[in-house]
């Protein structure tokens, strides 16, 4: 039977492990979530030398970071000219900068302190699901190419080459782009920020934030942390333990399943030189190799209940029709993570008080950007100095139909797989 288990976690060579917090400390800066972003800032704030504590309510990585498709790409979902429609030109051109720079700085950060994480920076694949998707490619190419970025449009020929398949009507490459395995890149950033002085605890949920005077308070089961500076990082994975509202966005479940091991032979001509891949579909698709040999093919939606037999099903037919050389592939595990969708597709730097910040709303970008954003803010927190950040800070988030639109995607997926042969 078809297994509910996380390939990322059975497959990783980095070895990280934290004790519980059990004590009553102090110190400069408090972190809540040890993802990319929270792992990402403690860091940064350790390599200043500042005393840094990261407290994590399960394992590093054990939220969307550790559940991630693994992709490192550059920028968002949104192409650059509808950034800079939404949040300005000054701040949008800010953004895509930094954003840009995305892919290099996580490979940067893999090559000095050595992650082991199965790094390949090939490029990756945005590929049309159709010839109005295809037309949405050609539009980011001359976007991206306006501003002088790395990026080659093909043909359904040309991507048929490198992937192996015929359902595909083009493909935007992305040169700057490449894949990782996400869970041991989060651990890595929790092993070199250790290296560096910061404190990590893991199993260790917070039951409570308050302030004390001055300082921020932040209570768990068996001991407490206080500290001037607080941060949260918990992205879609959010807890009930500050006094003021948290930004809470639309939550989308995004599932993936893992094949058998496949032979170098019929590895010969799919995914020949290692592009992690996505499509332009409303319900989007990716797919991927793991260093393992194995296919790994994910989409929106939540395999549980009735949604695991119509996601999973659907999951073996497209394995099929996209890869029908491969008649004897099974699938034999499968996992799914938490996605927080922002209200306009941008991640937010939101205050929440005094002293007291969160991160959120990285719309299925979680790499690149929540470690950009967090070594950003890093530097931030030790300097106060805005111009560290690739977007301002922003107070009072709120979104409209949340549940509703959660609701929307999880039907229009199962919808969608159930009637796509």
């Amino acid at each position: 039977m078809l297994e509910p288990k996380n390939h990322w976690a059975d497959t990783s060579k980095e070895v990280f492990t934290a004790h519980r917090l059990d004590d009553h400390i102090s110190a400069d800066i408090i972190i809540v979530g040890g993802g990319f972003t929270g792992c990402s800032a403690a860091l940064e704030v350790a390599k200043s030398g500042a005393k840094v504590v990261v407290i994590e309510a399960h394992g590093i990585g054990y939220g969307g970071s550790g559940r991630n498709v693994g992709l490192v790409n550059a920028g968002l979902w949104l192409p650059p000219d509808d950034i800079i429609s939404r949040i300005g030109k000054k701040d949008g051109v800010h953004l895509i900068t930094s954003l840009s720079l995305a892919p290099q700085e996580v490979f940067n950060l893999i090559k000095t302190y050595q992650i082991q994480c199965n790094p390949v920076q090939s490029g990756t694949l945005h590929c049309a699901h159709s010839t109005s998707g295809f037309k949405d490619l050609i539009q980011r190419h001359s976007q991206w190419k306006a501003l002088g970025a790395p990026v080659e449009l093909l043909g359904a020929q040309e991507t048929q080459k490198l992937i192996g398949t015929k359902l595909y009507y083009g493909a935007l490459w992305d040169h700057r782009a490449g894949t990782i395995q996400p869970l041991d890149y989060c651990k890595g950033l929790a092993r070199a920020a250790v290296a560096k002085g910061a404190e990590v605890y893991e199993n260790s949920p917070v039951l409570s934030v308050r302030k004390n005077h001055a300082l921020w308070q932040a209570v768990t089961e068996y001991g407490s942390v206080n500290a001037p500076r607080i941060l949260f990082c918990t992205n879609a994975y959010q807890d009930k333990i500050h006094q003021k509202p948290r930004g809470k966005t639309t939550i989308i479940n995004y599932f993936q399943a893992v094949t058998n091991s496949i032979s170098n032979d019929q590895w010969a001509d799919i995914l020949a030189q290692g592009q992690g891949c996505w499509d332009t579909a409303m319900i989007m698709t990716s797919l991927r190799k793991s260093v393992d040999n194995r296919l790994i093919l994910g989409a929106i939606g939540t395999p549980v209940g009735l949604g695991r037999r119509i996601h999973l099903n659907w999951a073996k037919r497209k394995i099929k029709s996209l890869f029908p050389s491969l008649p004897d592939v099974s699938l034999e595990a499968f996992w799914f993570g938490e996605i927080a969708m922002s209200n306009n597709y941008i991640p937010k730097i939101q205050r929440l008080g005094d002293q007291s910040y969160e991160i959120f709303g990285f719309s299925g970008r979680g790499i690149g950007p929540g470690t950009v954003l967090g070594t950003a803010m890093g530097k931030y927190l030790m300097t106060e100095d805005e111009d560290y950040l690739p977007i301002p800070i922003t107070q009072g988030y709120s979104e409209r139909s949340r549940a509703g639109k959660t609701l929307f995607f999880e039907m229009a997926s199962r919808a969608f797989h159930f009637a796509t042969r």
